[in-house]
C-alpha cells in the first residue's frame, strides 16, 4: 500500500483507539469504446485519482446500498491481472526512443508508479495483431515438411524486438508472470498447408508437442520463463484471413498428454491451460479433456475468452472440476460496464484476467484483423512516435491490477446491482482488504461497505470505479460455529444435517441473487408446504447468538429462525407473513445452552408458490 493506514486495536469487536482508515482511488469512463480516442487524448474526470481516506465506523442506520464483505469466506487465489504483449504493441513500442519506451512499460508494469500489471500474454508465432508477415517457428516452402524440427527457430521473435521488449518488461517487474498462446501450428502440420485456417493433422501431434517444448526452452534460454501455455488459441475457430487452426477436443487431449510428457522429460515446470475459447462452447470441449484422469492430471487450468456466452460457465466448469484453476485469457472491455464485466469474471472463479492488444497507433495500426479494432488502453501517435496517450481503460484496469496482489484471495461480498453499485472484493497476502465498487449509473451512488463489525459509508460519482483498501484487523469477535453458513461449499447443503418436510421437499441451494458469495438457501414449492432446514451441533454450555439474512415473498402462515434442543424451551426470531423485499438480518440473542447441544435453523409453513431465501447463517458464543 502506498498510503498509510490509521490502525486501531480491537477488543471484543470494539475499537479502543482510532478506527481503520480506507484508501480511496477513483477512475472514470469517458466515451467507452469510441473510435474518437484514436484522434487524440481527452480529459478524463478521474484517472487513478486519490481521494481523502475514509474512516471505518461502527454500523450506522444511514440509508444506502449495503455491500457485505466477509474475508472469512474465501474463494480462488489470484494469479494476476494484465494485458498482452502481442507483436502490434511491440511494433509500436519499437518505434519509440528507449526513454519513452521505458516510460510506457513502467506505466504498465511498475507496481508503485504504474498500473502494477503482473500477468502478460505473449504469442508463439504471429497472431492477427502484427505488423509482419505471418510466421511460426518452423515455416517451410509449400510441400515441404520438417518432422524433426531441424529448422526450428525463434529468431524472428528476436529480430522483431519481441524478446528484447519482454526482457525489458521483466527487468522492470521481475515478479511478472508470462503465458503464451499459439495462433497456428506450422502450415505443414495442417490439412490445408496454410497458416490461415485449416485443421491440425493428428499425425503431427507428437511433433507439435516437441515444437512447443522447444519454444518454451528457447524463451527460457533468453531469460524469459514461460509460466503457462494454452496449446491453441480459439481451437474452434478457423479465421478466413489470419493464423488459426481447428483442433478438436480429442486432438487437444492427445496434444496435452504429449506436451506433458515433453515437459516432464525435460525438467520444465510450464503449466498447461486447456481450451482457451468462448464461454458458450465450453461444455462441448472441456469434458473430453478433464473427464479422463490422465489428461486431467496434466492440466493446471481452463482458459476462457469472452466473445460469446456468459461468465457463469466458468463457475459451472469450476464446480465440475474443482481442482482446476480458471482464467480469463482474452477480452478487452470498455468503461464502467467493462469494469463490472471484470468483476463478474472474478466472481465466477477467474484467477487471472488479460486484456487483448495494449497499444495501436492513431491510424489503428498495425493489425491484420477481419474488422476494425476498438481503442486500446494506450494509443501512439502515428506521426510522432514518442507521443502517446492513455485511455480510461488503462486506469480502469489499474483499479484492479494496482491493488489486487498476486496471491490475493477473492472473498465473499455482495454483488449489488447495476442500478446502484456492483462489487467484488479480495484479501491480499499482506492482510489488506481490496473492495472494487463500480457505479455504472448516470448519477452518484451512496453505499456502505460492511465488514467484520465495521462500516465504510461513501458516495461514488456517476460512471466511476472506486477501489477501497484497508488493513484488516482481528475483529476480536467469536467464530461462527456453523458449518457451511453461506451455502458456499460447492453450492450444497453440506453440514445442514437437520431436515424435515411435509409433502414435497421444498428447500434447495441456488444462485439467484444471494446476499453474499455465489449461493443462498431457498424454501419454495408449487404446492403448500412445511420445511425445516437446520443444523445440529455440539457446543460448550453458555450464551449464544444466532442470526440469518432473509428475503421473502410473504404470505407464509409461519416463517422463523429457531434455536431448540439446547436444554430449555425453543426460542425464535419471527420473520412473519409480510413481504421482506430487501435482505434483512434476523437475530436471536441470549440462547442459553445447558446440555452441550443445539439445533439452529429456519422453518417455513407456506402456501403454494410462496418463497423465502436465507443466507449467511451465524451462531456465535456471546
Amino acid at each position: 500500500m502506498t498510503s498509510a493506514l490509521t490502525l486501531g486495536v480491537l477488543v471484543a469487536g470494539t475499537a479502543t483507539s482510532a478506527a481503520p482508515s480506507a484508501q480511496v482511488i477513483w477512475s472514470s469512463e469517458k466515451d467507452p469504446g469510441s473510435g474518437s480516442w484514436f484522434g487524440g487524448p481527452q480529459s478524463i474526470p478521474y484517472a487513478l485519482s486519490q481521494q481523502a481516506n475514509i474512516a471505518l465506523t461502527s454500523p450506522t442506520t444511514t440509508a444506502a446500498t449495503t455491500l457485505a464483505v466477509d474475508p472469512t469466506v474465501q474463494y480462488q487465489t489470484m494469479l494476476g491481472i494484465g494485458t498482452s504483449m502481442e507483436e502490434s504493441t511491440v511494433f509500436n513500442l519499437s518505434r519509440m526512443s528507449l526513454a519513452k519506451r521505458t516510460e510506457v512499460l513502467k506505466k504498465l508494469v511498475d507496481p508503485s508508479t504504474g498500473a502494477g500489471i503482473n500477468l502478460l500474454r505473449i504469442t508463439f508465432g504471429a497472431s492477427d495483431f502484427t505488423g509482419r508477415q505471418f510466421y511460426t517457428y518452423d515455416d517451410r516452402p509449400a510441400g515441404q515438411t520438417d518432422p524433426n524440427l531441424t529448422y526450428f527457430s525463434i529468431q524472428k521473435d528476436i529480430d522483431y524486438n519481441i524478446v528484447s521488449t519482454i526482457k525489458q518488461v521483466l527487468a522492470l517487474n521481475p515478479n511478472l508472470k508470462i503465458f503464451a498462446s499459439p495462433w497456428s501450428p506450422p502450415a505443414w502440420m495442417k490439412d490445408n498447408g496454410s497458416l490461415i485456417g485449416g485443421k491440425l493433422l493428428s499425425q503431427y501431434i507428437p511433433n507439435l508437442a516437441v515444437y512447443y517444448r522447444k519454444a518454451i526452452q528457447a524463451y527460457q534460454a533468453q531469460g524469459i520463463p514461460i509460466y503457462a501455455l494454452t496449446v491453441q488459441n480459439e481451437p474452434l475457430y478457423t479465421a478466413p484471413d489470419y493464423p488459426s487452426a481447428s483442433v478438436d477436443p480429442a486432438q487437444e487431449k492427445q496434444l496435452i498428454l504429449a506436451l506433458k510428457n515433453e515437459l516432464n522429460a525435460n525438467g520444465l515446470s510450464t503449466r498447461i491451460w486447456a481450451y482457451d475459447h468462448n464461454f458458450d462452447s465450453a461444455w462441448s470441449y472441456v469434458p473430453t479433456i478433464l473427464d479422463d484422469a490422465t489428461s486431467n492430471a496434466a492440466v493446471d487450468g481452463v482458459a476462457f475468452h469472452d466473445y460469446a456466452g456468459d461468465p457463469s460457465i466458468m463457475t459451472q466448469v469450476r464446480n465440475s472440476y474443482p481442482n482446476k484453476n480458471i482464467y480469463l485469457t482474452e477480452r478487452t472491455v470498455w468503461g464502467t460496464s467493462g469494469a463490472d464485466r471484470m468483476a463478474q469474471y472474478f466472481r465466477n472463479w477467474a484467477a487471472g484476467y488479460n486484456a487483448w492488444v495494449t497499444m495501436l497507433d492513431s491510424n489503428i495500426q498495425p493489425e491484420k484483423w477481419t474488422g476494425t479494432p476498438g481503442p486500446t488502453m494506450l494509443i501512439q501517435s502515428a506521426s510522432t512516435y514518442d507521443t502517446y496517450w492513455a485511455l480510461p481503460e488503462y486506469y480502469l484496469i489499474a483499479q484492479y491490477s494496482k491493488y489486487v496482489k498476486p496471491g490475493a484471495k477473492r472473498i465473499s461480498s455482495s454483488y449489488g446491482s447495476a442500478s446502484t453499485v456492483t462489487n467484488v472484493s479480495f484479501l491480499n497476502p499482506d492482510n489488506t482488504i481490496v473492495s472494487v465498487v463500480i457505479n455504472q449509473t448516470a448519477s452518484s451512488q451512496r453505499f456502505k461497505l460492511s465488514s467484520e463489525g465495521w462500516e465504510l459509508l461513501a458516495t461514488l460519482p456517476a460512471k466511476t470505479v472506486g477501489t477501497y483498501t484497508w488493513l484488516r484487523e482481528s475483529s476480536g469477535t467469536a467464530p461462527n460455529l456453523l458449518a457451511n453458513p453461506g451455502l458456499e461449499a460447492d453450492g450444497t447443503l453440506s453440514g445442514w444435517n437437520a431436515e424435515w418436510h411435509s409433502g414435497e421437499l421444498a428447500h434447495k441451494v441456488d444462485t439467484d441473487y444471494p446476499y453474499t458469495g455465489n449461493y443462498k438457501l431457498t424454501h419454495y414449492a408449487p404446492t403448500a408446504y412445511q420445511q425445516i432446514t437446520g443444523q445440529s451441533l455440539n457446543v460448550a454450555n453458555g450464551a449464544y447468538r444466532a442470526s440469518v439474512w432473509v428475503r421473502s415473498s410473504g404470505g407464509q402462515r409461519a416463517l422463523r429462525l429457531y434455536a431448540k434442543n439446547h436444554g430449555s424451551a425453543e426460542v425464535t426470531a419471527e420473520i412473519g407473513s409480510g413481504v421482506v423485499s430487501g435482505w434483512t438480518k434476523y437475530t436471536i440473542n441470549n440462547i442459553q445452552v445447558s446440555n452441550g447441544f443445539i439445533e439452529v435453523g429456519v422453518y417455513s409453513d407456506a402456501l403454494a408458490q410462496n418463497w423465502a431465501a436465507f443466507d449467511q447463517f451465524e451462531l456465535v458464543k456471546q
